[in-house]
């Protein structure tokens, strides 16, 4: 018996596999919890939905951010410069919701994926808008732009190897 009152009986010198991974009870019993709670959790991932399930969502919830930020900037260009009450509530609004959806976009999708579809196409709109509500103007070089930038944002959805992790 040694000093630290363990009475299990030592090991043979076989070498049995079975005997490589036996926890016996005392120091290792955390261990042993530890591995049990690993295993629980690994079983919990393999019957969670796949992505892919929850990827419309996530999508529905990327198109919702983007038009509440596109809601949120024109209601910005209307408030002059935060002096007109009405346009600043539906610009605190609209941010809010728009925040709120991308965080929950961002539970399935790439962040980089995200933000370039968010971006790009929430400026496209703007752009959009502003030509036609607005009567702002679009040159050739600016439409060429807003061209090229949707086509990147494409290009980076389409080619991306990014997950969610």
């Amino acid at each position: 018996m040694s000093d630290f009152g363990d009475t299990a009986a030592p090991r043979s010198s076989a070498h049995d596999p079975a005997d490589l991974f036996a926890v016996e009870p005392g120091a290792h019993e955390p261990l042993a919890d530890l591995a049990a709670a690993a295993g629980a959790r690994l079983e919990d991932t393999m019957h969670a939905p796949k992505p892919s399930a929850r990827r419309g969502v996530a999508y529905g919830f990327l198109g919702v951010a983007i038009g509440a930020g596109v809601t949120g900037t024109l209601a910005l260009s209307a408030s002059a410069g935060f002096t007109r009450l009405g346009p600043l509530a539906i610009v605190a609004a609209a941010y809010l919701v728009c925040f709120l959806a991308l965080t929950r976009a961002l539970r399935t999708i790439p962040i980089g994926i995200v933000y370039a579809i968010w971006s790009g196409v929430g400026m496209a709109l703007i752009a959009l808008v502003g030509w036609w509500l607005f009567g702002q103007r679009l040159g050739a070089g600016e439409i060429a732009g807003i061209v090229l930038i949707l086509a990147g944002v494409v290009v980076v959805h389409l080619f991306s190897d990014a997950r969610a992790t």
